[in-house]
């Protein structure tokens, strides 16, 4: 089998190519076969090898994590989430709309924060932080009760 290191791809020897990149080189069977169905790449010799992976994007984790943390503190109230509970702006029931107006704000500074964080991160200014991180990082929910 042979592999050309520019194009990362395969030319059967039993194959003939008009035109077969220069930078080809002859790989066993062995080596073809450990790197089948795999992602790969050129090592700085030319000669292939399994690419390593990439790791998953860790924003969607962070941003699922902390709706979660948002949403339990949402049905620790009787709500069903952190949505339904803002539902309530301007409720009759002045308890129910201090909750509402409580979690507006909190959602708010919560997204604020961790978006400033994250464009940090991106700035390379700190490190991406775990969840444990981020929620240590987060304002706390503040609920004003009526009298």
């Amino acid at each position: 089998m042979r592999f050309s290191p520019s194009t990362l791809g395969w030319y059967p020897e039993s194959i003939e190519y008009p035109n077969l990149p220069s930078d080809v080189v002859t790989v066993s069977e062995d080596l073809y076969e450990s790197l089948r169905g795999k992602q790969i790449e050129a090592s700085p010799e030319g000669r292939p090898r399994e690419a390593p992976a990439i790791p998953p994007d860790p924003v969607p984790s962070l941003v699922s994590g902390l709706q979660a943390l948002m949403d339990a503190q949402a049905k620790a109230l009787g709500y069903d989430d952190l949505k339904t509970a803002i539902t309530y702006r301007g409720d009759p029931n002045p308890k129910f709309a201090a909750e509402a107006e409580g979690f507006f704000v909190y959602r708010s500074g919560v997204w604020t924060t961790a978006y400033a964080y994250l464009a940090r991160v991106k700035a390379g200014e700190v490190p991406f932080p775990t969840l444990d991180e981020a929620i240590a990082m987060m304002p706390a929910l503040n609920i004003t009760y009526p009298s």
